[in-house]
């Protein structure tokens, strides 16, 4: 007998011709479900419609989409919906319902809490019932949508029949995000040889869904021949695709195996880099614009003189935060560039204009890239960790260093981690209890053959080892264990050995003066960055006498929301500092329009409008604050979809700008402004709770009239 096959739902996907007549409106439904594939959505955009269609086939508390991972061959949580705190650990690859849901191929029901086995995953919710059905493309198991309920026996035999209609109408959506590589291989383009766009938009899904997943950040670079159309003019026409082929052979021993690299358009091409920020996104534009500029390209035939430069479009995640933000920034980007000369590279544009008519948050952020560049400690450890990586045996590297305490050792950064990103980033050790820790409490490197022998009971993380040898060589400066530096998954699955150590000591001692020092100017540097972005935050509210006070209780209030939501503590400090810099970007406005008393024009109102903008650009030279950025720039967003910059509706607005939005609009109508007297709390909840399907989230807006209840209480 498989697992879970007393669970399966015993009916069949096949509507039943005696009961039309009661279900003409969950018909509708399935109808509407069987546009999805025509409509243009972003993935996640789409299966947030399919939640909110199986909502009006049957009613539950919670939802969880598992989609699988073709890297990992595993499941992952692509989207979550109803869980007000973070997803239980037990639930974040997948549970036991998925893998039956798997092994069987049939929908499951859980009516109840019937075994201890069932009973332990219903308490890390908890729930009393749940549904769970596969996702199938051909043989194909793409994901499993798995809804929970407090009520016990809640879905009832039709209701899993209309959900299980609901999923093989998604068939097509998911074959047509979902194409196998090979598919993607047959369409490329005759002249470069690369793969087209179609293969651009399911790798950018892909990377996008990955990153999102991991925290972790990703760039897009559109790079286009300055000219090219005139350029042509002087060529035939064959010519200009011999050129764009020339100009990818000159880019490709730039791009890493991890990278992908296509034709965008007719004189366009497309890169995306994966585990790439925007500040090494930007270096290497420009080292890929240098290396064109200066190449020597045959397809230009009779007229050598003829200058051939490109510009450069980056955008990147985590500082656009949906995927047309990304490929419109960067579009975007790409067209300033070439308003502007060409042969240039640019990662931000905040529209600006020619000569002295610009907007001054252009200035500033110039002023700021230059302030925040001087030293960058993750660049530091990334070199560090890559020249390791170079100089060893091993396909995993990584540094810890101590915490203030001493006591602890904590993940800085590594190599070779693929899939565990976001378990080792939260990596802290006891130095009593692992195997680095006895490296540095002895000052001496430690060789082991087989970790599981040498230490069995220590905290393994869910890492998979290829070896089990390891490596762990401490870093020592002035005489004091500052961290260390690990190797394991040695590439011939072999022991290290005393020729491994030869080769990397000479080196840890330079290394470990690099580190120590950088810490110290990481320090410095990140008194100094607070203190500038304290300035600028007065000078911000010295602008608007009426605004001082206000981002310091909108921080206060939002860390407190955060925390009765029971959002992370980290979470909610990252959302506390959205709060306090979260108006930043008004130092770039007008006097005149932030202390105007009648109604703005348009322009003034487009020119208010960007201030989230401004904002979340200013603070992105500010890396030290941790601040939830995506927070900064939704924290004017609405759930119907109506705000601004971007129209994200519902859940696709990340929850700190959900909660921005209530705390500064309740902090708005409580205080005085030059247009209008302060409300009372009562009047401005109650204005909150009425547009609490519109404009903001309605479990925010409670918890909020919550806390202002007992507080008055």
């Amino acid at each position: 007998m498989k697992r879970g096959e007393k669970f399966i739902v015993g009916v069949s996907p096949e509507l039943d011709p005696r009961s039309v007549e009661t279900v003409i409106h969950k018909l509708n439904v399935l109808l509407r479900a069987s546009m999805i594939y025509s409509l243009k959505l972003e993935f996640n955009s789409a299966l947030k419609v399919v939640i909110d269609l199986a909502r009006e086939l049957t009613c539950f508390n919670k939802a969880i989409f598992y989609l699988y991972d073709e890297e990992d061959k595993s499941y992952y949580p692509g989207l979550i919906d109803g869980f007000t705190d973070a997803l239980p650990h037990q639930f974040r690859r997948g549970n036991i319902f998925v893998e039956w849901t798997i092994e069987n191929r049939l929908p499951i029901r859980i009516e109840e809490p019937s075994t201890q086995e069932i009973r332990e995953t219903m308490d890390a919710i908890p729930y009393q019932s749940m549904v769970s059905i596969p996702i199938l493309v051909g043989s194909d198991i793409h994901g499993v949508l798995q809804l929970f309920s407090t009520t016990p026996y809640n879905f009832k035999d039709e209701d899993v029949r209309f959900l299980w209609i609901l999923i093989l109408q998604l068939e097509g959506l998911f074959q047509k995000i979902a194409k196998p590589a090979s598919q993607h291989a047959e369409s490329r383009d005759p002249f470069t040889g690369l793969p087209m766009k179609a293969h651009l938009d399911s790798e950018l899904d892909r990377e996008f869904l990955r990153s999102r997943r991991n925290t972790r950040p990703f760039c897009l670079f559109l790079i286009e021949i300055d000219n090219f159309h005139k350029i042509q003019d002087h060529l035939q026409s064959l010519r200009g695709g011999i050129l764009l082929r020339e100009i990818s052979e000159q880019i490709i021993p730039m791009v890493r195996k991890i990278d992908t690299f296509t034709r965008y358009s007719d004189s366009t091409l497309a890169l995306i880099l994966p585990e790439t920020d925007i500040h090494d996104a930007t270096l290497l534009a420009n080292r890929l614009r240098s290396r064109i500029a200066s190449a020597t390209l045959t397809a230009l035939g009779a007229f050598p003189d003829l200058k051939l430069t490109v510009s450069v479009g980056v955008s990147g995640f985590p500082q656009a935060v949906t995927i047309n933000d990304i490929v419109g920034e960067a579009l975007e980007n790409l067209q300033a560039a070439q308003r502007s000369g060409g042969n240039q590279a640019i990662s931000r544009h905040s529209g600006a204009h020619e000569g002295s008519d610009r907007p001054v948050s252009v200035d500033l952020q110039e002023l700021l890239d230059t302030v925040g560049t001087v030293f960058n400690m993750d660049n530091l450890l990334s070199h560090l960790v890559e020249f390791f990586s170079r100089l060893s045996a091993a396909d995993r590297v990584s540094i810890m260093m101590t915490d203030e305490t001493g006591d602890k050792l904590v993940f800085k950064h590594g190599v070779g981690f693929q899939g565990f990103e976001e378990e080792i980033r939260k990596t802290v050790l006891e130095v009593e209890d692992s195997i680095c820790g006895q490296a540095m409490k002895g000052k001496q490197p430690l060789m082991v053959d087989n970790v599981d022998l040498f230490m069995p009971a220590r905290v393994r993380h869910g890492l998979r080892y290829s070896s089990p040898a390891f490596l762990s060589i401490p870093l020592i400066h002035e005489g004091d264990a500052i961290g260390v530096v690990n190797f394991s998954n040695r590439k011939d699955h072999g022991s290290f050995t005393q020729k491994d150590l030869q080769a990397i000591l000479p080196h840890v001692q330079t290394m470990a003066k690099l580190l120590a020092e950088g810490k110290r100017f990481s320090s410095i540097q990140k008194s100094f960055l607070h203190e500038t972005a304290d300035i600028l935050l007065d000078i911000s509210e010295n602008k608007s006498p009426y605004l001082i006070g206000h981002s310091e209780r909108v921080s206060e209030n939002s860390y407190r929301l955060a925390q009765l939501l029971n959002l992370p503590e980290a979470e909610a400090m990252r959302i506390a500092n959205a709060g306090r810099f979260h108006d930043l970007g008004r130092i770039a406005v007008d006097e005149s329009i932030l202390s105007k008393t009648g109604p703005l024009d348009n322009g003034e109102t487009n020119i208010i409008r960007q201030h989230p903008l401004w904002s979340t650009r200013l603070l992105q030279s500010f890396p030290h604050l941790d601040i939830d950025l995506p927070a900064v720039r939704t924290h004017h967003e609405r759930v119907d979809g109506k705000g601004y910059p971007d129209g994200l509706m519902g859940e696709e607005i990340p929850i700190g700008g959900r909660i921005l939005a209530v705390i500064d609009a309740y902090d708005a109508m409580t205080h005085q402004r030059p247009f209008r007297p302060a409300m009372s709390r009562e009047e401005a909840l109650q204005i909150l709770e009425k547009e609490s399907k519109t404009q903001f989230d309605g479990r925010v807006v409670k918890v909020l009239r919550e806390a202002t209840n007992s507080r008055q209480n």
